[in-house]
């Protein structure tokens, strides 16, 4: 008797920590109000990673290499690692199913850490280097639209697009300018420091378009898994 209370005891622990997942606070998708308290609940969750659901860990989370050269500039990232999705905070969170919309605000800051090597103009700067780079991203605003078909058994997502807006100063470092001349990189630093938001909106769309794919990417993850009548009351 004391086995087989043991066994439903084990039994009854592995299916309710399989079920809370896609029952995070089940709403009709037309209450805005109880979808965003649902997301800001999921937020740290998805961040950590769902494995039986196919959600990848979002924070920390690393790229072995980004583009981010504009027209003037080549820039390549490399072994690119970004830490804070996890403290995302959900603005708006909005399912039209009439549109087929899933329309999401989220404020961000994020830090990043990794390596780059670059040559070309940055912003007016003639600029060269090879070496760490980090970037301390405040308060990025970023709004992603993404279309979904809420008709089939699992919701399906078809395409998406984003923007981004700053609402804060961002920081940027590049170590080892111009390749360790220290006359040139001073002055290039001096600029760059005072430039923080100007760098991200001349470069950074192509990084930020990598992160918001990936969350993207474990949205769609979780439709693939859960029945689209777990994730909503009607």
């Amino acid at each position: 008797m004391r086995e087989i209370s043991l066994i439903l005891t084990v039994f009854f622990a592995v299916f309710y920590s399989i079920e809370a997942v896609p029952l995070i606070k089940k709403c009709k998708t037309d209450d805005s109000k109880c979808v965003k308290a649902s997301s800001v609940d999921a937020i740290p969750m998805f961040a950590a990673g769902i494995p039986e659901y196919g959600v990848k860990t979002l924070d920390p989370i690393t790229f072995p290499k980004i583009d981010a050269s504009s027209p003037n500039l080549k820039l390549i990232l490399t072994d690119v690692t970004f830490k804070g999705l996890k403290n995302c905070q959900a603005k708006k969170v909005k399912l039209d199913k009439s549109k087929g919309k899933l329309l999401i605000k989220l404020l961000c800051s994020v830090d990043m850490d990794g390596s780059y090597e670059m040559n070309g103009k940055l912003l007016i700067l003639p600029i060269e280097g090879k070496g760490p780079v980090h970037v301390k991203l405040r308060k990025a605003e970023v709004n992603v639209e993404v279309d979904v078909d809420f008709q089939s058994a699992k919701w399906e997502i078809k395409e998406w697009k984003h923007s981004y807006e700053l609402k804060d100063n961002s920081e940027v470092v590049f170590e080892n300018l111009f390749n360790g001349n220290e006359v040139l990189a001073s002055a290039a630093r001096d600029v760059i420091a005072n430039s923080g938001n100007e760098i991200i909106t001349e470069v950074g769309p192509p990084v930020i378009k990598t992160v918001v794919d990936e969350v993207v990417k474990s949205i769609k993850a979780f439709f693939d898994a859960v029945p689209a009548s777990e994730l909503a009351l009607d």
